[in-house]
């Protein structure tokens, strides 16, 4: 077991400031299945060599591992990375289940986890159950937070308890940093009132930032917070490569979850002339095939090639991670394809990461 070292708070995001004044920071997480173990630690090994921050495994429910069993090997092989899910839901666990695990691993990591929360996707909608409704989110959201940040919940009375009483979690280390996945305005918006980060899976888009931003900041607001004390993450797909034109071609089948993802919840920041070319992507997706095999690339278009990924040669990766600097963005989370995985981490970790530190 290597030996891990005390991990500093995530930060907060800041508000976008004049590009002359701006120096960011950028800090680089990457997304990632895990098939097994073996798996598992070389994604997690690699990354902290290459200079990720953070390494999300995904929650593909019978066709990953748990991840976090995944969380919890990762840790025991890295001393730096921090290791999270990007998501788990309430569908199959419920809160107090969730908190319990996040908290655990964050003793095991000695401070270096981060639960990544959802609604659900695709491993729910594959198994023809139904995702958390929202009002069920903010509730069980709210357990979740009041737990990880050492507060109790309330336990009604009943069969077996005879009074209501207050229920502390009594194990792990805390508090747990909680990132939810958030696209819609009403995800936003709970989002806002209790997480300390947004996965955003609106893209890349800084009109749409700017969108989301105002979303996040009235949750917030409703419960005395402010957008500041929030970290917002862009997230989406990467393919950096010399040839800059296949690498937006080989990112295409990628990004399609993501974006189909977004758009079952809102099509009010598609701007009209691209509508139908979203309705058309949308017809003829299908979930019930393998991730990336379930729309014709022909139907991504260039706005959602352009919305869902950062692809391209390095310089025009890093150009685009300049913007969303300028807009006060400090960290994004990535996803590689998986048939080139390996070969698009280790190109962003040598060619991006050393150039875009500092924007």
């Amino acid at each position: 077991m290597q030996r891990n070292r005390p991990i500093t708070p995530i930060s907060k995001n800041r508000q976008k400031k004049p590009a002359s004044k701006l120096l960011v920071v950028m800090k680089f997480a990457l997304h990632a299945p895990a098939r097994n173990m073996p798996d598992a630690i070389k994604k997690a090994t690699s990354a902290e060599k290459l200079g990720f921050e953070a390494l999300y495994f995904a929650d593909g429910h019978m066709n990953n591992l748990d991840p976090f069993q995944a969380m919890t090997i990762a840790a025991l092989n890295t001393e730096r990375l921090r290791v999270g899910i990007a998501v788990t839901n309430m569908v199959y666990r419920d809160p107090t289940v969730l908190a319990t695990s996040a908290a655990s691993i964050n003793e095991i990591s000695q401070g270096r986890a981060i639960l990544g929360l959802g609604t659900g996707d695709g491993s729910v909608y594959r198994l023809n159950r139904s995702a958390t409704r929202i009002a069920d989110f903010e509730k069980g959201l709210r357990t979740i937070r009041d737990l990880l940040q050492g507060g109790s919940i309330t336990v009604p009375k009943g069969k077996e308890a005879r009074a209501e009483r207050k229920a502390p979690l009594t194990v792990g280390k805390l508090p747990v940093p909680i990132y939810v996945s958030a696209e819609g305005p009403r995800s936003l918006r709970v989002a806002g009132k209790f997480a300390d980060g947004i996965i955003l899976g609106c893209g890349f888009d800084l009109g749409v930032l700017e969108w989301a931003r105002k979303q996040i900041a009235q949750g917030a607001k409703e419960n005395g917070r402010n957008l500041s004390d929030i970290d917002v993450m862009p997230a989406g797909m990467i393919y950096v490569h010399k040839d800059g034109a296949r690498a937006r071609s080989l990112v295409r089948a990628r990004l399609a979850n993501r974006a189909h993802h977004n758009f079952r919840f809102t099509l009010e920041t598609v701007p009209e002339g691209e509508l139908a070319g979203v309705k058309r992507f949308m017809d003829g997706f299908d979930i019930t095939k393998p991730i990336e095999e379930r729309v014709d690339p022909d139907l991504i278009t260039d706005y959602l090639l352009q919305r869902f990924s950062i692809a391209g040669t390095p310089q025009e990766c890093i150009a685009q991670l300049k913007g969303l600097a300028e807009a006060g963005i400090e960290r994004v989370l990535l996803t590689p394809p998986n048939k080139a995985y390996d070969e698009v981490a280790a190109a962003w970790g040598r060619s991006v990461i050393p150039a875009a530190t500092n924007l």
